[in-house]
């Protein structure tokens, strides 16, 4: 924790801070994936799913800062954090029950209020469970390994998520209502687990000597005004933001690809399956190339790594025989540096909080992280729209039978080459243009020790005035 010199967190401590964002990530892709197709075949429109959809994610912008903060203040015994992790568990594993196993006609209020439930649960635990985080240490390298644990955790819940249809299928169970209630149980059954481990085990310091002024409109305005000075946050905040936009549109895009470039659909799951395991399996390597060059540099290597085999997915279009085995393969290669991507960020940025930490007196890594919330969550409706709407520029049709691709009544050639190239080449771009902020970041781990001594010698005063 921040709040003075701590021994290094135990295995088991680790184990469950990292495993609350095993049900979190099991819930955020079927949400993605499942949950429109499902609710489109019961009655309820496209069009107005996707107006919900993006109003909860608006409603963000002002529930994350509002959060950010509260969690900020809240001084209780049980912690300042763990309060509202309490709180939020109970409606997320609720919202889950009543948007995953809808009743056979449900109208569009029920997907409303079960869409605002859902997100709002999402928001009272992501904030205030990523400030945990980053006051679990003021290590650099060990800031490194909780972030690294608490994405493998992550990924792991998404594999699982996606595991799901393809075991199932097995068994001939191919109905989405069925593959999500097997989702929906999942992710309430291992809520309770995680959390009450991680509430036993893991420690949250509700008395800290640098959080003393009141939450008034003037102090917000104050607070805001401090992360925009806040240098090294910017820029890391910058490079995060170019990685979010290309993999949401990545992610956007990447059925589509692989049905209709690859011609391919039945290894969608699979296809994503497969980058996410190496995902998870590097991790650990390039939290180890961290350790060796610093965080930035080795996320400017892991930006390059994934952008550079990105950029060779449209020549699978001229090779439509062996397209399907070099995708897997492509797949493969960017897995290995997709889960540096947000590892190290979000590492990166706990580092910075330290220097908030000594010019405003206070410690607030929830209202820097419900910032960081606000900007990942703003990029990813951006990219959505810019995805979604260039390749309809392009004339493709998501509709459009594949094996009539070129023909009248398929997608053109260049509707499929625009398609590859909105889903492969304009992310890797958004990525590398943020190199030049990411490259002469200046916070590197002999600077990160300084401010953290002084910040530690500071607490220390304040413990014996």
């Amino acid at each position: 924790m921040n709040s003075g010199k701590r021994s290094s967190l135990k295995n088991i401590q680790l184990f469950f801070y990292s495993s609350i964002n095993f049900p979190l990530a099991v819930v955020g892709l079927p949400l993605v994936l499942f949950i429109p197709p499902l609710y489109a075949e019961l009655g309820v429109s496209l069009s107005s799913m996707g107006v919900i959809l993006m109003l909860a994610r608006l409603s963000d912008v002002f529930t994350d800062p509002l959060i950010g903060l509260l969690s900020d203040r809240t001084k209780i015994r049980l912690g300042r954090r763990k309060p509202w992790i309490f709180l939020g568990a109970p409606l997320l594993a609720i919202s889950t029950y009543f948007l995953f196993i809808p009743p056979e006609k449900p109208d569009l209020m029920y997907f409303l209020i079960s869409v605002i439930g859902i997100y709002l649960a999402f928001t009272i635990i992501q904030i205030p469970y990523a400030s945990w985080g980053a006051e679990l240490s003021g290590d650099y390298n060990e800031r490194s390994k909780i972030t690294a644990l608490r994405e493998q955790f992550g990924y792991s819940g998404t594999i699982v998520a996606v595991s799901i249809p393809i075991v199932l299928s097995y068994f001939n169970i191919i109905e989405m209502r069925s593959i999500l209630s097997y989702e929906a149980f999942l992710v309430i059954s291992s809520i309770p687990l995680v959390i009450l481990g991680a509430f036993w085990l893991v420690p949250d310091d509700p008395a800290n000597l640098l959080r003393e002024k009141a939450m008034t409109l003037k102090e917000y305005a104050r607070s805001l005004k401090l992360i925009l000075r806040n240098g090294p946050y910017i820029r890391i905040l910058i490079g995060f933001t170019g990685s979010v936009l290309g993999i949401s549109m990545d992610g956007a895009l990447s059925y589509f690809f692989v049905k209709h470039v690859i011609n391919a659909e039945s290894y969608y799951s699979i296809a994503i399956l497969l980058s996410i395991v190496t995902s998870v399996l590097f991790i650990q390597v390039w939290k180890k190339i961290a350790n060796k060059i610093g965080k930035h540099k080795a996320l400017v290597i892991a930006i390059l790594w994934f952008s550079g085999w990105a950029f060779c997915m449209p020549l699978l279009y001229f090779i439509p025989d062996h397209a399907l085995f070099f995708f897997l393969v492509l797949q493969v290669l960017k897995g290995m540096a997709s889960g540096a991507l947000v590892f190290l960020a979000t590492s990166m940025a706990a580092d910075v909080i330290d220097i908030d930490t000594i010019r405003s007196g206070e410690e607030r890594s929830g209202l820097f992280f419900s910032a960081w919330g606000i900007v990942q969550k703003g990029a990813a409706a951006i990219a959505l729209f810019i995805a979604l709407t260039a390749v309809d520029l392009f004339g493709f049709d998501a509709t459009a039978d594949p094996s009539l691709r070129g023909a009248v009544d398929g997608n053109s050639n260049n509707a499929i080459i625009g398609l590859a190239i909105m889903y492969s080449i304009v992310p890797s771009l958004f990525k590398i243009s943020t190199l030049p902020f990411i490259w002469n970041y200046p916070l590197t781990e002999e600077r990160q020790k300084k401010i953290r001594g002084f910040l530690d010698r500071k607490i220390k005063r304040l413990e014996n005035t």
